[in-house]
């Protein structure tokens, strides 16, 4: 709850800070993402290092992953927490807010349910992992189906008459913020809404879905997943961070 509370704050207050300030929120969100990254990539290694090779021998302890593999980790992790610190921002309304305040806590309980629920099934030494990771889709699943509804009971400009610049500009013209960076991301992130709005509604009439409306519906089910797949992402890091003790393997 901690968590939600921040990136309520965020969503307040964010648009008012400075470019450090939004630098360090980026980090913050960040550094959860990719430490489940590294914790799921490190457990895929072992476990096939483990298939071929002792496991006390040197050759199986240089091949676990180190800072190469943190790294290569580190790199989704800070676009993943980048779009997600745009997407909070760009939050419309307070339904969205408390399906995400509902969703971390869903989600630290589908983990223990699943983690109860495959203990007689799963190898100790990788029950957490696939505890998480099948909490992680369920709870995922639920949240998309769920902002895919509020999206599409939510009210939008009409931008199908009017030229693609326009409708685009129309959009990117609404976005403001004290950090020219963080502005420059919020109008990028309102130039893709403009677009997809525009080809959604552009062949509306049709009595069959016209290929604009296709493209469009990819494009807001692509954009949510991302988002869900981000903040959910940050939500099991940030437990794992907490609960550094619950899993003896590391």
């Amino acid at each position: 709850m901690i968590l939600c509370a921040v990136a309520w704050l965020y969503w307040l207050f964010g648009r008012t800070l400075p470019t450090g300030a939004l630098a360090g929120a980026w980090l913050l969100a960040a550094t959860p993402i990719s430490a489940v990254l590294y914790r799921r990539a490190r457990r895929r290694r072992r476990l096939l290092l483990d298939a071929y090779l002792q496991p006390a021998t040197r050759l199986n302890r240089m091949l676990r992953g180190g800072a190469l593999l943190a790294i290569r980790c580190a790199l989704p992790g800070l676009l993943l927490g980048l779009v997600l610190t745009v997407a909070l921002l760009r939050i419309p309304d307070q339904q969205t807010w408390l399906l995400l305040l509902g969703a971390a806590p869903a989600l630290a309980l589908s983990r223990a349910g699943f983690a109860h629920v495959l203990a007689s099934q799963a190898s100790p030494r990788y029950l957490p992992e696939l505890a998480a990771h099948a909490a992680l889709l369920v709870a995922g699943a639920a949240l998309l189906v769920l902002l895919l509804w509020l999206a599409m009971n939510r009210s939008y400009p009409l931008l199908g008459d009017v030229a693609l610049d326009r409708a685009v500009w129309h959009l990117v013209d609404q976005e403001e913020a004290r950090s020219a960076a963080m502005q420059l991301l919020l109008q990028l992130a309102a130039a893709k809404d403009g677009l997809r709005l525009w080809l959604g509604q552009q062949l509306l009439p049709v009595p069959l879905p016209s290929a604009a409306q296709w493209l469009a519906w990819l494009l807001l089910l692509a954009e949510e997943l991302l988002f869900v797949w981000s903040y959910l992402l940050m939500c099991t890091g940030t437990l794992l961070l907490v609960q550094r003790n619950d899993d003896p393997h590391g």
